[in-house]
């Protein structure tokens, strides 16, 4: 639990995208098996849950992704915490979001069908839908492009003043 605790960010901090895999090595390494593990997730959802509401939405989302499938059965976020199956979907859509957009700014200028497939293997290890996937990455596309053309055009006025 604490480990788990201390792999999320403090404060208003957005995830990284190293947690998920950090805490799976963890509980490899511990041998630790689903039901275990989750019984601390839950423990640690319990304390969140009062304090930072923030942080208990990137537990879900960690959490959830950690134990992919079966979180459905080994998590009872809504019987234990009174939340809806909406609030649930807002907390993985929106820590989702926010990782695919660090990703996302990660690309250079340069885009290649290694990069593609890269970033449609992230958007599906973070579960996020199609529609905001594409949404965000057009919306990154379209920034580089204006990028790309100021640039250019920069360069077009510097020569013709030179």
């Amino acid at each position: 639990a604490s480990f788990v605790y201390s792999v999320l960010p403090p404060g208003h901090e957005d995830l990284k995208g190293t947690e998920v895999e950090a805490i799976k090595k963890f509980k490899k390494a511990l041998g630790l098996d689903d039901v275990d593990a989750a019984s601390m997730h839950l423990a640690i959802g319990r304390r969140l849950y009062r304090e930072r509401l923030d942080a208990f939405q990137k537990l879900i989302f960690v959490s959830n992704l950690v134990f992919g499938d079966a979180s459905d059965f080994i998590l009872p976020w809504k019987h234990l915490f009174g939340i809806t199956d909406y609030q649930i979907d807002i907390a993985m859509r929106e820590n989702a979001k926010s990782l695919y957009a660090l990703e996302l700014k990660s690309i250079g200028r340069g885009l290649d069908i290694g990069t593609l497939i890269e970033v449609r293997r992230i958007q599906l290890a973070y579960k996020l839908f199609d529609e905001v996937a594409a949404d965000m990455f057009k919306e990154h596309a379209k920034k580089l492009i204006q990028e790309n053309v100021s640039s250019a055009l920069s360069i077009l006025k510097s020569n013709t003043s030179a």
